[in-house]
């Protein structure tokens, strides 16, 4: 029996994906968790796997095409069915169906490959439909140092489906969803010590940075405070059994914001473990679809930049994203007198259909006081 293979939603904002490369051909035996493709959404790269056995008997969609979200883009057969004819894709052999020109941009993992390789993409020859270089085309070249760094483009540049994404998204998010922010200034004086001496003592096996620390709070905050852990949904509010906090990930061409689920669950050391892995994913580019879905508070931290404080754009339909700033010593009152600490400021950024100023403050309230006694961080599996 024959079974279609659609395009899948593997973010929550996709609607249609484009078709980087077949993995698997017509004649090409699957096993349910193969993988089928490499499909460019609006976020990332990733991979399509596949949920059941069988025989590729048709591909739908050329390599370099896209199809909405719910398309069929090929058809999996038992193995006595034979090869039917494809009416959207072609054989490995074949040439695309489509006119080469112009040649469309090179993918995000060809970009990132690249640049790792201290390589001009444009210099690269592109074996992917219609000329775009993919990683493939990058990955036997030798690193070069010192790093060429291509000429400032001239003109109008297309942009990648990410960054055409985000610019949709972010428009929407400003003119659809009333924001107001509250900023805090947090003193970080115990949990660097804490984490100084979680590293020395071996406590925790997994290296604990602020991040860590902070997500943690969060999620304790967001446990206390579930209003802001809900959603904005059609006129009402969606509230979550569980807290997914994404991460805010920039990458060469974008942002990506990979979700770390059930930290309400989590203990410090499994949030560290966990953490790092989707940054090791981020900075490959490769991410499931689970991975991508669900979050319900988003975290943007741009403190590693020297940035005080910033304000961040919702991320709908959450109802707050926070916003965190560099880790600094600042001159703060302190029984009468002036005494320098590390203070780290912190902005939340509230949707008021959602959230008022008291809610908002509320949290903020808890979040400091979660980060200035550390302790609970460590102690607390949830």
């Amino acid at each position: 029996m024959a079974t279609d293979i659609t395009m899948p939603k593997l973010t929550d904002t996709m609607a249609e994906g484009t078709i980087v490369r077949w993995l698997k051909h017509v004649g090409d035996r699957v096993t349910a968790g193969d993988i089928l493709a490499e499909v460019e959404t609006d976020k990332a790269d990733m991979e399509l796997e596949a949920a059941h056995s069988g025989v590729v008997t048709a591909i739908k969609v050329n390599e370099g095409d896209t199809a909405p979200v719910g398309a069929v883009i090929a058809v999996l057969g038992a193995e006595n069915e034979g090869i039917v004819a494809r009416d959207g894709g072609a054989s490995k052999s074949a040439p695309p169906t489509k006119p080469a020109a112009p040649v469309p941009p090179p993918t995000p993992l060809a970009r990132r490959a690249a640049q790792e390789r201290g390589v001009a993409v444009q210099a690269i020859a592109g074996s992917g439909a219609r000329g775009r270089v993919v990683r493939r085309d990058v990955e036997p070249m030798q690193r070069t140092a010192p790093t060429v760094v291509p000429a400032a483009p001239a003109g109008r540049v297309a942009l990648s489906k990410m960054r055409l994404t985000i610019a949709k998204r972010m428009a929407e998010a400003k003119r659809d969803v009333p924001h107001f922010y509250l900023t805090s200034e947090v003193e970080m004086d115990a949990a660097i010590a804490l984490r100084a001496s979680l590293e020395k003592t071996g406590v925790i096996r997994e290296p604990v940075t602020v991040t860590h620390l902070l997500i943690k709070a969060v999620a304790l905050a967001l446990q206390r405070h579930p209003r802001v852990n809900a959603a904005w949904d059609n006129d009402g509010l969606r509230f979550s059994d569980a807290i997914n906090i994404g991460i805010a990930t920039a990458i060469d061409d974008g942002l990506l914001v990979p979700v770390l689920k059930g930290c309400e669950r989590l203990s410090l050391e499994a949030i560290a473990t966990g953490a790092r892995q989707l940054n090791e994913k981020a900075r490959g580019g490769r991410f499931s679809a689970d991975e991508m879905l669900g979050g319900t508070f988003t975290i943007s931290n741009l403190g590693m930049f020297d940035v005080d404080e910033f304000s961040a754009v919702i991320n709908p339909p959450q109802a707050g994203i926070l916003a965190v700033g560099t880790v600094k010593e600042r001159a703060i009152a302190r029984g009468g007198a002036l005494v320098v600490a590390r203070t780290m400021r912190v902005t939340l950024s509230c949707d008021h259909r959602v959230l008022n100023g008291v809610e908002g403050a509320q949290f903020l309230q808890e979040l400091k006081r979660l980060l200035e006694n550390p302790v609970t961080l460590v102690m607390s599996s949830g």
